[in-house]
């Protein structure tokens, strides 16, 4: 893919996120347990806060999510002539609860994660 063809391109996976997120969204009333999805890689599942749209105000956001966002929005390096190998959408993540599939008796809390598409092997709920 060209990268000046990258701004019409669709990750699947994030797309399948947000519409599950947002269907969450909707059913709450039907369904008043809160539900939250677990991203589920090789090597871990992954709890967190998913961030569906980009912040109202840049200047608040933790230095990871804001970073990303401005990418997103304006990247700095210039890819119109350039072709990309791995076209993964990125998944920006709040309070975050990463448990190692090996030991998930020690589960990894952070502020902030950014999780790679291509990471992805599945979705479940809590």
């Amino acid at each position: 893919m060209k990268g000046e063809e990258l701004s019409e391109a669709v990750d699947f996976k994030k797309l399948s996120i947000v519409e599950l997120q947002i269907k969450f969204e909707q059913l709450k009333n039907k369904y008043p347990k809160k539900k939250k999805i677990i991203f589920v890689t090789q090597s871990a599942t992954i709890e967190a806060d998913f961030q569906m749209q980009l912040a109202e105000n840049l200047e608040e956001e933790p230095i990871l999510g804001r970073a990303l966002q401005e990418y997103e929005l304006s990247p700095e390096i210039d890819i119109t002539d350039k072709i990309i190998l791995n076209s993964s959408a990125c998944i920006y993540l709040r309070n975050v609860k990463l448990t190692p599939l090996t030991t998930p008796n020690s589960p990894i809390y952070l502020e902030e994660f950014i999780l790679f598409t291509d990471h992805l092997l599945g979705l479940t709920i809590t």
